[in-house]
Formats: structure tokens, C-alpha cells, sequence
């Protein structure tokens, strides 16, 4: 129906009526939802985030800083106490217990060297380890950089975690007189101080990217180097003493960065993980979602009870489908309203008419065995009476199925039979065949007549094809049967290529379409003998010729089939060129668990075998 004609019958449409009262609810959820979210808290939330994380960043570095500072200081005094007695007799006794002093004072002191006055350690940790003072020579002699620089006035600060089994930091630096010092210290304060007990990371790093201080214990012990982090990257590539960096990890997560850099090129960083900051947001927005839920819930109410305007409308309908389903086409029915129900109830109406047809020929098409020989004579694509073409036809049958089905339950043979023949048709779709007929246990399926793969060629390697895959798929269904103690089976394929004629055969109450001639005997002659050849797929002399340079096949003897003077060529397909697989006939039977035939054994005069092989 056209469209103005829908709009001169329905005056208020049901999308009108419901869509205004759901259209006003959203609105105002939706509405809603953005100015809470990404008006008034989002921003708010970044905003927040920012300044509380550059807030953290400052008192850290401050802190750091002083303490830095103060380590230098203090050590420096205590240097200028030894120098001043280092020519008294009683300078050790003296020197350690100045130490001891200053270590009461300092207690994250654990040793201070001087290239002037040597090392001085603190007795606890001289306890837990050995040869401190070899050990941190080695160090400077591998980082002979450090003394320079710091001998160039320069202040360095270091982490040697690494020869200890505890996180040890040790800032150098000069004196006036070109003297070389290093303090080493525990930095448990300064780890104190980095831990800030919200979502926020605090972090410290030397100049050369360095871990000096980190709240993974791992990174210090191992002075893990962080200058691959994009943020660190581009804080050191940085000429500002500060700032802030949104910026992704190696993982992709997303951090709110804030910097100090501090005394001796070392930088205090803060960061914050994205989603930690909007984890508030999205309970919010969670929330929303329910209030919004709840919203439409009413809505829903509100609408139940106006929709009560259409239950007539519908019964009537309902009562229309009952007649529909007991076969009754011709309604008493009419449009009570003119919205979307009243067009529907007319289009209902027109409906059934069309089913009463439809059902007429549902009817013709139920004596239609092939669901696309069906829709062909639906769409008037089979010309009515017979036609000649040039196809290939296929047989199939199950080795012995009569006597295995004798010890089967009627049901075991129908479902065993269902899931054969489900693979093996699966098979023959795939190749765009058409499955004649089912007889008994045995397939019979063509290609070229109602359906081509566009030439007699394409259609026999189709079909081969065909074949080819159904001797993988018996291989599956047997492993299958196997499996649930059932009976494997053997299967003979033929194929022959010829003339035939296609078309509607039967009576005036049910019709078949199916293709009959010589070469339809033929092919099903082939296929029962596979039996004595010992062989699953036997193609004519017929299809090898159109298909034999895709083919690996072995020759059989000649047979004399009912009907012919001359013998009939066979060949056996062993496998397509170039596939994995059996390379010839014995391979072949091999993979198939078959006994090498003797032919001179075969009992030629059995009539219904309707050949006798050539000797």
C-alpha cells in the first residue's frame, strides 16, 4: 500500500503516542546524564585530579630536596670535625666516636667515604654485610663518571641496592679542596614520604632515568631504569623545571603525570591512573543508569494501562490467527480504529487471502522431494515435460547395510541413516548438486540438470569433488560410530557423464523431478562395482575424460555391462593432484582398511551384479 494512503487512514499513529511519552523520558535522562557527567563532573574531577596531584609532586620533591640537602650538609660538618683532629694520636678513637654522634643524629646514615679521610660505616650495617668498602671502590672504578662529575662541582645521586641485599642510596659530591665524598644511606624516610595512601604513585629518578625511590620494592632493589616510559621520555626532554603530562604507558593505561626536577638532575613524579580518577564518575553514571531504569519502568506502567485501548483490536486479530490455523482463510473482520492497528487489522485481512492461495500451492509444491527443485517451479525456473542435458550422475551405497540393520532397533536405524546422510548430503550441497532421491540407504544425486556449475566439465569435477569429500567425511562419521560403539561402514561411489533426460515424472497426485536415460544406469551400474574392485569411487570412461588432468586415478579392467557390446573403461579414484593423501589404489585401500581384491574370483554370472569383468 502506498504510503499516502497509510497516512490518510491512520490519523494518530501508535509511534506518535508512545514515541512522545519515551521521547520526553530519554530526553531528560540523556539530558541529565550529560550535565552531570560531562558538564559539571568530569571536568571538575580532571581539574581536581591536577591540582591535587601537582599539590602531592610538590611537598614530595620539596621534601626529598631538603633531605638531600640536609645529608650534604650534615656530612659536611661532620668532615670539617675530622679535619680538624685527623693529626691528633687519638684521631680513630676520636673519628668513631664523632661517627657515632653523627650516626645517633642521621640514623639513615650507613657509611660516608672520603678520598681524604677514607670510610667510615655504621656498626649495624658493617654487621650484616662484608667487604662494603671493596665493594663500593669496585663501583666507582666501574662508574668512574660519577667521581668526575661530581669532582667538576656537580651533586650525583646513585642507587647501589645491587650489592646489598637492602635498598642503599648514596649521593657524591666535592668539597673546596677537590675532596671526593659519598654518603650512602637507607632511604626508608624518604619511602615513607613517596607513599601517599590515595591512587596516587609517587616515584623518584636520578638524571640517567634510574629508580632511586619506587613503591615497587623490586624496581629500587633492581635500580630499574624508567627512561622507556613515554612520560619519563618527555619530562627529560623537557627545558621546564615542571609540569604535568597526560600520557599511555607501555601498557596502553592512561596516567595524569606530575614533575619536579630537583638538586642533581633528579626528578620527583606523581602520577594518577586515569580510571582511577573517573571510578567516582562511572558509579555515578551507574547510578543514572538505574534512575533511568527506574524512569522508564514507570513509563511502562503509565503505558500498560493506555494500551488498554488497543486490546480489542487485537483480540480480534488473535481470534483471526485461530481461524487461519484451523484452515478457515475467509475472515468476518474489520478495522475498529484508524492507527497502525486499524492498517494492520486491513493488512491482515489481505493476508489471508494470500494464505489461501500460498496454501493452494504449498500444496503442489509438498510433491516436491528437493527443497530447490521446489523454489526453481515456484519461480517458473523448470519448464513443465522433460528436456535433455548433458549431466553427471551420482550413486552411492552402503556396503551390507541390510544385514547390519537387522540387529538395529527401528529407531537406531533411522538416526544412524539421518546422520549419514546429513555428511553425505552436506557433500553434495557444497558443490551446488542436487540430491535426486534417497533409496533405502543409497544416494542418488546429479549435477547439470536443474542446477550447473556452468559446463560438463565444471560439473564432473563437481561431482568428484563431491565424492572426495564424502570419503572424508565417512572417515569422521566412522571415527564417530566408533566412538559410541556403533558400526562403521563402507560406502561405493559411482559416477557416470552423459545424456539424459530431466524433467517431472509421476503421477496426476504427486510429481519428481529426476533425470532418467542410459546414463543414469550406467552410473548406478558403476557404483555397485566398487564391491569387487574393492574400491570406494569408480568414475566412467565418460567423466575421466572431462576431468582427467585433476585426477590421480588407477585403471581397472574392462567390464561388459548389461546392455553394451563393447567394455566399459573404469577408473578408480585414487585422489586429486596435487592433495594430500593416498598416491595409488593399494595406498588406497590401505587408508581404507580394504583387502586386496582377486578378480579372478568374482563370480561374473550373479545377475544382479549385471557385468562380468574382462580377463
Amino acid at each position: 500500500m502506498a504510503k499516502n494512503e497509510k497516512k490518510r487512514r491512520v490519523k494518530f499513529t501508535i509511534s506518535f503516542k508512545l514515541g512522545t511519552i519515551f521521547s520526553l523520558l530519554v530526553i531528560f535522562v540523556l539530558g541529565l546524564t550529560i550535565l552531570m557527567v560531562s558538564t559539571l563532573v568530569r571536568d571538575d574531577e580532571r581539574i581536581k585530579t591536577e591540582e591535587n596531584n601537582h599539590t602531592i609532586n610538590s611537598r614530595t620533591a620539596d621534601t626529598v630536596q631538603m633531605f638531600v640537602l640536609n645529608v650534604q650538609t650534615s656530612a659536611n660538618g661532620f668532615l670539617n670535625a675530622l679535619q680538624l683532629i685527623k693529626n691528633e694520636d687519638s684521631y680513630e678513637e676520636k673519628a668513631d666516636a664523632l661517627f657515632g654522634d653523627f650516626c645517633e643524629r642521621n640514623k639513615d646514615t650507613l657509611f660516608i667515604y672520603s678520598s681524604e679521610l677514607g670510610m667510615l660505616i655504621q656498626p649495624d650495617f658493617l654487621k650484616q654485610f662484608t667487604k662494603i668498602e671493596e665493594k663500593f671502590l669496585s663501583w666507582i672504578d666501574v662508574n668512574s663518571a660519577v667521581k668526575d662529575s661530581a669532582l667538576k662541582g656537580n651533586f650525583e645521586i646513585h642507587n647501589i641496592s645491587s650489592f646489598f641485599t637492602q635498598p642503599v642510596l648514596c649521593i657524591s659530591f666535592s668539597r673546596q679542596n677537590k675532596e671526593f665524598v659519598t654518603v650512602a644511606f637507607s632511604p626508608d624516610s624518604l619511602s615513607s614520604i613517596m607513599s601517599t595512601g590515595s591512587y596516587n604513585m609517587s616515584f623518584l629518578i636520578n638524571k640517567d632515568g634510574e629508580t632511586l625511590l619506587h613503591s615497587e620494592h623490586s624496581y629500587v632493589m633492581q635500580a630499574k631504569n624508567l627512561s622507556y616510559l613515554p612520560a619519563v621520555k618527555e619530562m627529560m626532554n623537557s627545558k621546564a623545571g615542571n609540569g604535568q603530562l597526560l600520557m599511555a604507558d607501555e601498557n596502553d593505561i592512561k596516567w595524569f603525570y606530575a614533575y619536579h626536577k630537583i638538586i642533581g638532575d633528579m626528578y620527583s613524579i606523581s602520577c594518577v591512573a586515569e580510571d582511577d580518577v573517573y571510578e567516582a564518575i562511572n558509579h555515578t553514571i551507574f547510578r543514572i543508569i538505574l534512575i533511568s531504569v527506574a524512569v522508564l519502568c514507570l513509563a511502562v506502567i503509565i503505558i500498560r494501562f493506555f494500551s488498554k485501548t488497543l486490546t480489542h483490536p487485537i483480540e480480534d486479530l488473535a481470534d483471526a490467527t485461530d481461524s487461519i490455523n484451523k484452515g478457515v482463510f475467509k475472515l468476518n473482520l474489520k478495522p475498529r480504529t484508524h492507527d497502525e492497528i486499524g492498517f494492520l487489522t486491513g493488512s491482515f485481512i489481505k493476508m489471508a487471502g494470500g494464505l489461501e492461495q500460498r496454501q493452494r500451492l504449498m500444496t503442489s509444491f509438498s510433491k516436491f522431494t528437493n527443497k530447490v527443485i521446489a523454489e526453481k517451479a515456484a519461480l517458473g525456473e523448470l519448464p513443465l515435460g522433460g528436456e535433455y542435458k548433458h549431466a553427471t550422475i551420482f550413486f552411492s551405497d552402503i556396503r551390507s547395510f541390510t544385514a547390519m540393520s537387522e540387529n538395529m532397533t527401528p529407531h537406531d536405524v533411522v538416526e544412524f541413516l539421518n546422520d549419514y546422510f546429513t555428511r553425505m548430503v552436506n557433500c553434495v550441497n557444497k558443490t551446488n548438486g542436487i540430491v535426486d532421491k534417497f533409496v533405502g540407504d543409497a544416494v542418488m544425486a546429479v549435477w547439470g540438470a536443474a542446477t550447473t556449475n556452468g559446463s560438463a566439465e565444471a560439473d564432473a569435477w563437481a561431482a568428484v569433488k563431491a565424492a572426495l569429500m564424502m570419503r572424508i567425511a565417512l572417515y569422521e562419521f566412522n571415527q564417530h560410530q566408533k566412538e559410541i560403539g556403533g558400526h562403521p561402514i563402507k560406502i561405493g561411489c559411482g559416477i557416470n557423464t552423459g545424456m539424459i533426460v530431466a524433467g517431472q515424472i509421476g503421477s496426476e497426485d504427486h510429481v519428481n523431478y529426476t533425470v532418467i536415460g542410459d546414463a543414469v544406469n550406467l552410473a548406478s551400474r558403476t557404483e555397485a562395482l566398487n564391491k569387487p574392485f574393492a574400491t570406494d569411487i569408480l568414475i566412467t570412461e565418460n567423466t575421466y575424460e572431462l576431468i582427467k588432468d585433476k585426477v590421480v586415478v588407477e585403471a581397472m579392467p574392462g567390464v561388459h555391462v548389461k546392455g553394451k557390446s563393447e567394455p566399459i573403461k573404469m577408473y578408480a579414484v585414487v585422489n586429486a593432484k596435487g592433495a594430500k593423501g593416498p598416491e595409488d589404489i593399494h595406498k588406497l585401500r590401505k587408508f581404507l582398511g580394504w583387502d586386496e581384491p582377486d578378480l579372478g574370483k568374482v563370480n561374473t554370472d550373479e545377475e544382479e551384479k549385471k557385468y562380468k569383468i574382462e580377463g
